[in-house]
């Protein structure tokens, strides 16, 4: 094994009789590199889109909601609230009440879900960082204040330094309206911050304090959701199995990947269909591999002769020029996954290329996994392996 890998070695290294054989070698070599970089390159670009849309989602989505099957309300009461808090990892809750209604700022007017949350709704989600004007107003028992997206506020021409109020109306939950101005439920709010996650969220939620929620639908003794947070050191599907007990199946409970699952699983299908596409460009570019082993075939003839004098068999012989085309795999996959490190190590720190928020400019997000690299390697050597395998059949004893 040792002689063989020797002799491969030094055809790779060696200078060939025919020039030309040295260019094809190298170009191999080259060709390989860029796809293994450009492959590293890639799949770190959606590592890093996905866990921007991670963090975006947890901004605004706790890390385990927990709802009702069969309905979309219920008493906060048939749920172990105390019990939930004594397990493991658990940083704290709030409860959560949602209805539609329809917003009314001066002469604007826009339909929004109004959501009710109790006081450990920001440090449940962190939303308080995606704040971009005002501050976070909403708190149980405090001034009637609200939090509402970017677009939202944009569509009604928000003025959070401006002390007018906001009016919220929603139809009578109760049904006992007596006339027409009984036929609506309404508050008012002073919208005091605007936050920006994305455009879901910015077009979609005003935010206010549970107890201006529930005055607004009348509904004082029931919740659509209980939110939980997760220290970091945790894990939540853990939590969410010891939850799930607690609560029995009419309650479903779920982590933030499994309340935005499509999402997700869309992202990791869309990263490795790419990496499938791209193998096919692997296949393209390991067909210069094959070119330049049939050349130094055809250039090593009187070698060829000259082993087997010496006693080496014919699949000793064969066995040398696949480790030849496995080494020149393996060199140029070495390269590529080198450079591309190196081209994203240079993105994150120097920033080359980037996009436009509202809020100025970010660095596009990129992130190595070793994984990925792993799997690249494994991709490269194993077409090329097999590749290799087609040409050393023209050696004959």
């Amino acid at each position: 094994m040792r002689f063989t890998f020797s002799i491969a070695l030094r055809y790779l290294f060696s200078k060939k009789k025919n020039n030309v054989i040295n260019w094809i070698t190298w170009i191999s070599v080259s060709v390989v590199a860029i796809v293994a970089g450009a492959l590293v390159i890639i799949l770190s670009a959606m590592n890093g889109l996905s866990s921007s849309v991670m963090n975006l989602y947890t901004n605004f989505d706790p890390d385990i909601k927990i709802e009702h099957t069969k309905g979309t309300r219920f008493q906060p009461d048939s749920i172990p609230l105390k019990k939930i808090e004594d397990i493991p990892g658990i940083k704290g809750w709030c409860l959560s009440l949602e209805e539609t209604g329809l917003l009314k700022y001066e002469d604007n007017q826009e339909v929004a879900t109004i959501k009710g949350v109790t006081d450990y709704f920001p440090q449940l989600t962190n939303i308080t960082t995606s704040l971009i004007e005002g501050y976070y107003g909403p708190q149980v028992g405090g001034a009637n204040e609200s939090l509402m997206g970017i677009n939202l506020a944009y569509k009604l021409g928000i003025n959070t330094d401006a002390n007018l109020p906001l009016r919220v109306y929603i139809p009578n939950l109760n049904g006992n309206g007596s006339g027409p101005s009984e036929l609506f439920s309404s508050i008012s709010s002073y919208p005091r911050g605007v936050f920006d996650i994305n455009s879901d969220f910015n077009s979609k939620y005003l935010i206010v304090s549970i107890d201006q929620a529930q005055h607004l639908t009348g509904i004082y003794d029931k919740i659509n959701a209980v939110e939980i947070g997760v220290d970091s050191i945790t894990d939540p599907s853990l939590v969410k199995q010891q939850i799930q007990s607690l609560v029995g199946d009419q309650f479903s409970v779920k982590t933030r990947f499994e309340q935005n699952e499509f999402l997700f699983k869309s992202i990791n299908a869309e990263k490795w269909i790419t990496l499938l596409i791209l193998s096919l460009v692997i296949i393209l570019a390991i067909f210069n591999v094959m070119g330049s082993l049939t050349m130094l075939v055809i250039d090593k003839k009187k070698d060829i002769f000259v082993l087997q004098s010496m006693g080496a068999n014919l699949p000793q012989i064969r066995f040398i020029f696949w480790l030849e085309g496995s080494l020149i795999s393996g060199l140029g996959s070495l390269i590529g996954i080198a450079l591309g490190i190196i081209l994203i190590v240079l993105q994150e720190k120097l920033c080359f290329f980037g996009y436009g928020t509202s809020s100025g400019f970010d660095c596009f997000p990129v992130e190595l996994h070793i994984l990925d690299l792993l799997i690249i390697m494994l991709v490269i050597n194993s077409i090329g392996c097999f590749a290799s395998l087609i040409p050393i059949r023209r050696i004959q004893s």
